[in-house]
């Protein structure tokens, strides 16, 4: 005769392991996100802070000298995320219907679309870009992607941008943000994601793969949640379905 209550106590405290390593594992990648999220945050306060205290006397020259020095601590932290990044000033902030652009790449520290801030158009270039139009819309955080950035990296990434406030109930004075390619956080979070499963996948909110564990998924994919499969929530807006098929 099998005993079934000893079966079943097995089964249950296998399941309650692998369900304890998986959220184990996700709360990995969450605090990786949480990391980025929080530094872009604090970065968006003291820039603001920075801003405020030229009493309206904002220069690209002084721009520069504001946020290249994040920039380098950024693109520089060994083992990080961060591709490149910078700030975009908003029209007026330097002057009516004039933007500026201070976004550095790589470790040679490329100055990205340098020549931009010597034109009266330059802003058009970017108000419908969503990682610069959302946060400035809204007046809230957001992240772009994955998608394959032309301007910057030409490699697959999320843009995780800000906005900045010169004064907490004036108008946006523009926004920081930072380049994260897939391919270094799945460097980082493929180890923690295979933990989860075989077809764990991190997506963003509109079930775009970010990051797989499935060979058949690819950053950009779109995918579903495979029936029975776990959610777990990663930073502000990204989850982990801990089975997903493509689409």
């Amino acid at each position: 005769m099998t005993d079934t209550s000893t079966v079943s106590s097995g089964g249950a405290d296998a399941a309650a392991g692998d369900d304890a390593a998986a959220r184990a594992a996700a709360a990995e990648l969450d605090a990786v996100v949480v990391e980025i999220e929080t530094r872009l945050a604090a970065w968006a306060r003291e820039a603001g802070a920075a801003l405020a205290a030229l009493d309206g006397k904002v220069s690209g020259t002084a721009v520069d000298k504001l946020i290249r020095p994040v920039v380098e601590e950024l693109v520089h932290t060994p083992e990080g995320y961060v591709a490149g990044a910078g700030f975009l000033a908003n029209a007026g902030l330097l002057g009516p219907e004039r933007s500026y652009i201070a976004w550095w790449q790589g470790a040679e520290m490329e100055h990205v679309d340098a020549l931009a801030n010597f034109s009266p158009n330059a802003i058009s270039r970017y108000v419908r870009a969503e990682w610069f139009r959302t946060p400035v819309e809204t007046g809230q955080p957001h992240v772009t992607g994955p998608y394959v950035d032309f301007l910057c990296t030409d490699e697959n990434v999320l843009t995780f941008t800000h906005p900045v406030f010169c004064q907490p109930d004036g108008p946006v004075a523009g926004i920081v943000g930072m380049d994260v390619t897939v391919q270094r956080l799945e460097r980082g979070v493929m180890p923690a994601l295979r933990r989860i499963g075989d077809r764990a996948t991190l997506v963003n909110p509109d079930g775009r793969a970010i990051v797989s564990a499935a060979a058949d998924i690819d950053a950009g994919d779109l995918a579903v949640a495979a029936e029975g499969c776990r959610v777990y929530p990663v930073g502000r807006r990204f989850s982990i379905w801990s089975g997903a098929a493509g689409i």
